[in-house]
């Protein structure tokens, strides 16, 4: 038996797999052991051991005075005492090493293939281990390419991702072997349970409250609180805050010096806009904060329908709407309230067939149907 190269080979192959050589011993062992059992109906010891640079593969067996046909699991007295130990009585069982009779070519191809799918049902329990440790968390995988739905296939440690078109960011560069963060939503396996891939996602607001919660030591200590969050991906991102100590400016604290602390925030979400507001009780503090840079001239609060209407200067109609409207509309999901911006012009025209301006929350869809995802064949040339 070539042992010396099939040592050769389970050292790579644990080094490959990340795998412990032990581990990838103890199933050879329990291969051997089961290929004997395919051919001969009978289930040996096995033992394996490492001398130096070789192996040893050991069978224990019983010590007879003569050989029953056809059982490779029997010695007789006479070759134990011969080769081994002469106290070693008949009855005893002893381990000897294998020989080619012992472990033929047949039971090689056996135990190869045994120890074939063992491997891949570590593999499997590897990446599901690595995918639910992380579950509804983000974890910095590489991508590996983009197929042809625009699904973006992505390599972690373990296991595989994949970004659904749905949870990308349009116009967000996907880069083969780009590294990333992603936020894992979900765990999805076929019934042969031979594949499993993680559902992620770079869309959600889920995932920039985890990148700042890894971001910042404040936030993940609890000393600063996020009460809110919400997301237009791509655009902009608004989040209040408040802090649990009393000296601890939770806004200053998280922008840092001339922006320099929430600038890797920003830059993991490529250049969106990242709003830090200070949360308050009051509905107009709140809702001024929330705006942003904006020159309020009058805010009258609607409490029965919740509405906020707003006059702002002229020149500043379209900085406090945003684009597509979505600074108010983001003001109105933050803080609940549906926000009526109007000019100073059109306010003191009182004209009464003028353009709606109230503006609502946005709503943010999870929802997604990842059996639309295809992961029976996952590419043969997605790993490196």
């Amino acid at each position: 038996m070539q042992t010396r190269a099939l040592l050769s080979a389970i050292r790579q192959l644990s080094y490959e797999k990340g795998i412990p050589l032990e581990k990838l011993i103890d199933i050879l062992a329990d291969s051997i052991s089961k290929s004997f059992r395919k051919k001969y109906k009978l289930t040996p010891n096995v033992k394996i051991e490492i001398v130096k640079d070789d192996l040893k593969i050991l069978i224990e067996k019983e010590v007879v005075k003569t050989l029953t046909d056809g059982n490779p699991l029997q010695i007789t007295i006479r070759e134990v005492h011969k080769k081994y130990d002469k106290n070693i009585k008949e009855g005893d069982r002893i381990f000897v090493e294998a020989n080619d009779k012992d472990f033929s070519r047949s039971e090689a191809i056996v135990a190869k293939q045994l120890l074939a799918q063992k491997i891949k049902e570590l593999e499997y329990q590897a990446a599901y281990e690595e995918i639910n440790k992380n579950l509804k968390d983000v974890h910095v995988g590489t991508i590996r390419k983009r197929d042809e739905k625009g699904n973006v296939w992505v390599e972690f440690e373990k296991a595989v991702g994949v970004l659904p078109v749905n949870y990308q960011v349009r116009n967000e560069p996907y880069y083969v072997n780009k590294r990333m963060f992603f936020l894992i939503m979900g765990i999805k396996e076929d019934p042969s349970k031979t594949n499993i891939v993680a559902i992620l996602n770079r869309k959600s607001p889920l995932f920039v409250r985890k990148i700042m919660e890894k971001e910042y030591n404040e936030i993940k200590d609890g000393n600063i609180e996020i009460i809110d969050l919400v997301r237009q991906a791509g655009y902009r991102t608004k989040v209040a805050v408040k802090s649990k100590l009393p000296y601890l400016d939770p806004v200053s604290t998280l922008l840092g010096p001339k922006n320099f602390r929430i600038q890797n925030v920003v830059n993991e979400l490529n250049g969106e806009r990242v709003d830090v507001i200070l949360f308050s009780d009051d509905p107009k503090v709140f809702i001024t904060r929330a705006l942003g840079n904006v020159k309020i001239l009058s805010m009258d609060l609607d409490y029965s329908n919740r509405i906020a209407k707003i006059v702002v200067p002229d020149e500043q109609l379209s900085i406090a709407i945003g684009r597509e409207g979505y600074n108010a509309k983001l003001t109105a999901t933050i803080t609940k309230w549906k926000i009526d911006i109007k000019s100073e012009t059109a306010v003191r025209r009182k004209t009464e067939e003028r353009e709606e301006t109230i503006f609502e929350a946005v709503s943010v869809s999870e929802d997604y149907n990842i059996e639309e995802i295809d992961i029976k064949n996952i590419p043969s040339n997605f790993r490196k």
